[in-house]
C-alpha cells in the first residue's frame, strides 16, 4: 500500500482504498503475502542485538501490478509502500535502547502497546533511534514536529479545494499514520499547544476513537492494529532537570494528563559511549585520522561534563567538526590541503566554524575554546 501524505482523495475514494489493504496476521507468521495491499511478518534480528523483534514482508509485483503502477514498479519488484526510513549504516544502535522499542511495539504479556517518550540532550539520537529501526524492519514512519504552529487539523485533516475534484478531504499526518500501519513519531512533545495536545489523548490511548469532523461525511479513524506512537523531547524527566530550561520556546511543565497517557514512560537517552561515538563518526567521516578524532570525542565529553558550560556538545556537532576538519580547504594552487593533528590553527579554526561562533555567550564560546587548547595542547597566542 503506497502511503502518500500528499493524499489528495475524496473520502469515499480514500475508504475505498482502506477497505483494499489486507493484513496477514500479527507478528506471528512468516509466510509471504501474494497480493498487493497485504504485508506479513519474519522474524527479525537487528544489528545482532539479542531482542525479539519482526520485519515486514510485501507481496512481489505482478504483470497486473506494474501495469497498473504506471512504471512504478517492475514485475518482481516487493511492493514497499511510501514512508519507510532509509537504513544509515553508519547510525549505532544500543542494545537497551533498542529493548525498550521492541517492548514499547510488541509488549512481553501481549497487552496493548505502549506510547513512549526519548528524551534527551539535543543530539543524542533520539529521533533517529526511532526511525532507524523501523528502517531495518521496514515499517513506514510519520513524523511531524510540535510547535505553536501546529494545529488539530494537521494531525486530523482538512477539507481542501483540489483542481478537477472540488472540495475534497485531505487526511492529516495521524489519520494516514493509524491507516497505514505506521508509526507516528511526535517531535518536541514539550512544544505541544493546549488543543493540541487535548487532540493527542485518543491518538495515544490503545482503544481510542478519533473523529475527523470534517471529513465529507463525519467518520471515525480505521485505527490500524499495528498503528504505535513514539514522543521525543529534549526536556521532559528528571534526568533532565539541570538543562531542561536550555531550550527556548518548550514547555518542561507539560500537561500531565498527555505525558500519562505515554504508559511506555520517558526512557532517558544519553550520549553514545565514547568508542560507540568513535564507531558513528568514523563512518561518517572516513578519512580523518584517528588520533584527531580522538581528541575531538575527550573535547566533546569535557563539555558535556562541564558545570560552568551549558551548552552541551551533540554527536551533530562532532560530526560537523570532524568533516570541515577532514575537507581541510583548497590552496591558490587549487590543490585541497588536508592538515594533520599538529595543525594547532586548524583544530581551532574549523572548531570555530563548525560550533564555536554558534554559542549564545562569548563566555561559553571561550570556555569551550579553552577546552580544545588544553586537550589539543594548542597555545593561547
Amino acid at each position: 500500500m503506497e502511503c502518500d501524505m500528499t493524499n489528495k482523495t475524496t473520502t469515499h475514494q480514500y475508504l475505498r482504498h482502506l477497505d483494499a489493504v489486507e493484513v496477514t496476521n500479527a507478528p506471528n507468521k512468516a509466510s509471504h503475502p501474494q497480493r498487493r495491499g497485504t504485508f506479513n511478518w519474519e522474524p527479525a534480528v537487528v544489528d545482532g542485538i539479542d531482542c525479539r523483534l519482526w520485519r515486514r514482508v510485501y507481496p512481489l509485483a505482478t504483470a497486473e501490478d506494474v501495469k497498473k503502477s504506471g512504471g512504478q514498479w517492475e514485475k518482481g519488484d516487493e511492493m514497499l509502500p511510501g514512508g519507510i526510513p532509509d537504513v544509515d549504516p553508519s547510525y549505532v544502535l544500543r542494545a537497551e535502547l533498542v529493548r525498550e522499542i521492541a517492548y514499547a511495539v510488541w509488549p512481553h504479556d501481549q497487552g496493548d502497546p505502549e506510547p513512549m517518550v526519548l528524551s534527551g540532550a539535543a543530539g543524542t539520537g533520539k529521533t533517529t533511534l526511532v526511525e532507524q529501526i523501523a528502517a531495518r524492519l521496514r515499517i513506514p514512519v510519520y513524523r511531524v514536529n510540535l510547535n505553536v504552529g501546529t494545529t488539530v487539523r494537521h494531525l486530523k485533516g482538512r477539507v481542501g479545494a483540489v483542481a478537477g475534484q472540488g472540495t475534497v478531504f485531505v487526511p492529516g499526518i495521524a489519520t494516514m499514520a493509524m491507516e497505514h500501519h505506521a508509526w507516528l513519531l511526535l517531535d518536541e512533545i514539550s512544544g505541544v499547544t493546549p488543543p493540541v495536545a487535548l487532540a493527542l489523548f485518543p491518538i495515544l490511548e490503545a482503544k481510542g476513537r478519533v473523529l475527523l469532523e470534517d471529513a465529507q461525511p463525519p467518520r471515525y479513524i480505521r485505527r490500524s492494529e499495528h498503528f504505535r506512537v513514539f514522543g521525543t523531547d529534549n526536556t521532559l524527566g528528571a534526568h533532565m532537570e539541570t538543562t531542561r530550561f536550555s531550550y527556548a520556546g518548550t514547555n518542561p511543565d507539560m500537561n500531565a494528563a498527555l505525558l500519562d497517557r505515554f504508559t511506555g514512560g520517558v526512557v532517558p537517552v544519553g550520549y553514545l559511549s565514547p568508542a560507540a561515538e568513535f564507531k558513528a563518526i568514523k563512518a561518517k567521516v572516513p578519512g580523518i585520522d584517528s588520533e584527531t578524532l580522538e581528541g575531538m570525542i575527550i573535547v566533546a565529553n569535557n563539555i558535556r561534563e562541564s558545570r560552568e558550560i551549558t551548552a552541551g556538545f551533540s554527536t551533530r556537532m562532532l560530526i560537523s567538526w570532524a568533516r570541515r576538519f577532514q575537507n581541510g580547504y583548497v590552496g591558490s594552487d587549487g590543490e585541497q590541503q588536508t592538515p594533520t593533528y599538529d595543525d594547532d590553527t586548524w583544530v581551532l579554526e574549523t572548531a570555530t566554524r563548525a560550533f564555536l561562533n554558534k554559542q549564545k555567550t562569548m563566555v561559553e564560546k571561550d570556555a569551550m575554546a579553552e577546552v580544545i587548547r588544553r586537550t589539543f595542547v594548542i597555545g593561547a597566542g
